[in-house]
């Protein structure tokens, strides 16, 4: 029967027919069995290191999360969240309806953002599927909601012209709900001794639900949260991703999977760093030569709803897209609606605060690529030196970053002064960074000229007495054909 064993110890699996289980993970096996053989890539690392990151994802830079679920209710009733490990979480899991989940509305809002892919939570660690899963009696579907939550976002954020992804938390189910709770394993290291890992029973579970994931719902992104660097999902990962990079291939359209920490090659997938794993698992150093993935909450503290969350700054996540993007990043921002399914009228305000900067600067953040350095400034934002949480230092008007497009080199800066000069020493005449004469300088959102000066100090820009956006603001340097 394909269940997990610690669902089955505890009593959280009801009765299922064995026959109809075996027969739909038989199904699923010979649908992936056929993809395999036929596809172009093998479940080898030399061979899905061929694989190339999708210009969606590349050129969309901006994407949301959402964390919501039977979860929710742990940060309404007990104040806790980010996954209840013991206690009443299988009463959640019963007592879960999000009876005033608007798909078309929260679509609507994802996109008002400027975002262009949204990531949905399909799954978390209790193991409960907002979707029409065929593998448990613990979904959505078949418990009180009734709906299929997957399915009605999917079909929403397509409608409004985003990409659609899954979230697969499961692989953790193994540690935070075994009986009795297993301490999570801490990440491989040389001459570390390896922790107790996941039985094949298990395994095999966990990956039969990714493939009815991609199979019923064509997701163009699978996110995976750090527990799949043990071992033990090794030879799984390389599986499925020669899985659904094949599954991709027939379709027409490009995918990702990303991975944190070392769990996969550099090439055969895509990094995610979180802001609050940061310090263990941060590998670019500066600009990173392959596109990664920063994902991080628009609360200060929490991936699920609680009712005393606070948004963050919109300043201060602004200013983070522009830091992760001169870095060849895209930035994931997550949103915990509430336990009824409706996005709080905070979350909704800084939804529709990021999209008005980015109907007025997304020119320099959308299809950019990175420059021949990030930035410059005191603020060093995500690097080698980054702690793990938001930065709660400042941005300054010296805090530039730069991202470029065909001719065109955009500097965002951060911060806005308040004598209304700029001075950007990258710049400067005699840089071997910009060799070719500048042509021209303009403000994004602004029709008023813009006085500057090109130096042995830097590019001097004189800026115009009304602001284009509240925040951060962003140079237009046009510079000579060679």
């Amino acid at each position: 029967m394909v269940r997990h064993a610690a669902m089955a110890r505890t009593g959280f699996v009801a009765a299922l027919a064995v026959a109809s289980v075996l027969g739909y993970a038989a199904c699923l096996g010979a649908a992936e069995d056929k993809v395999a053989a036929e596809g172009p890539f093998q479940p080898t690392w030399q061979s899905l290191e061929e694989y190339e990151v999708p210009d969606w994802f590349r050129d969309g830079k901006f994407g949301i999360f959402v964390h919501w679920g039977p979860q929710t209710l742990a940060g309404a009733k007990d104040g806790s969240a980010d996954g209840t490990k013991t206690g009443n979480w299988k009463d959640y899991a019963v007592a879960f309806r999000g009876e005033k989940f608007d798909a078309a509305h929260w679509a609507e809002m994802f996109r008002k953002s400027g975002a262009k892919y949204v990531v949905q939570v399909a799954e978390h660690h209790d193991g409960y599927a907002l979707y029409d899963s065929s593998l448990t009696p613990w979904t959505s579907v078949k418990m009180a909601p009734k709906r299929d939550f997957v399915a009605e976002l999917a079909a929403a954020v397509r409608k409004e012209g985003l990409v659609f992804g899954a979230s697969s938390h499961t692989e953790e189910h193994w540690w935070f709900y075994s009986d009795p709770p297993k301490k999570a394993p801490p990440a491989p290291l040389p001459g570390r001794p390896v922790p107790p890992q996941p039985d094949k029973e298990f395994l095999d579970w966990w990956y039969a639900r990714l493939v009815e994931i991609v199979e019923k719902y064509h997701p163009q992104f699978m996110w995976f949260d750090w527990c799949i660097e043990q071992p033990a999902y090794e030879p799984y990962l390389r599986k499925f991703a020669a899985y659904y990079y094949n599954r991709a291939a027939e379709w027409k359209q490009g995918v990702v999977i990303n991975y944190k920490y070392e769990a996969m090659p550099t090439k055969a997938a895509v990094l995610d760093i979180s802001w609050n794993t940061s310090r263990f698992a941060w590998k670019p150093e500066r600009i990173n030569p392959t596109p990664w993935q920063f994902d991080t909450m628009s609360n200060r503290s929490y991936w699920f709803w609680r009712a005393d969350m606070q948004m963050r700054p919109l300043a201060e996540m602004i200013c983070e897209m522009a830091d992760v993007v001169s870095k060849n990043g895209n930035y994931l921002l997550n949103f915990p609606p509430a336990p009824d399914g409706t996005l709080t009228p905070g979350q909704e305000e800084v939804l529709l605060g990021i999209g008005r900067w980015l109907k007025v600067n997304g020119e320099a953040i959308y299809g950019t690529r990175p420059w021949k350095v990030f930035g410059e400034g005191p603020t060093e934002g995500l690097g080698p030196k980054f702690q793990g949480n938001p930065p709660k230092t400042p941005w300054t008007p010296q805090d530039i970053r730069f991202t470029t497009k065909g001719d065109a080199l955009y500097a965002i800066v951060l911060a806005w002064p308040e004598d209304r000069k700029v001075n950007i020493r990258s710049l400067a005449s005699g840089s071997p960074l910009l060799q070719r004469e500048i042509k021209g300088v303009s403000l994004l959102g602004c029709d008023a000229p813009v006085q500057w000066k090109r130096t042995a100090d830097g590019l001097g820009v004189d800026l115009p007495a009304q602001r284009p956006c509240d925040y951060a603001f962003v140079l237009k340097i046009e510079q000579r054909s060679l």
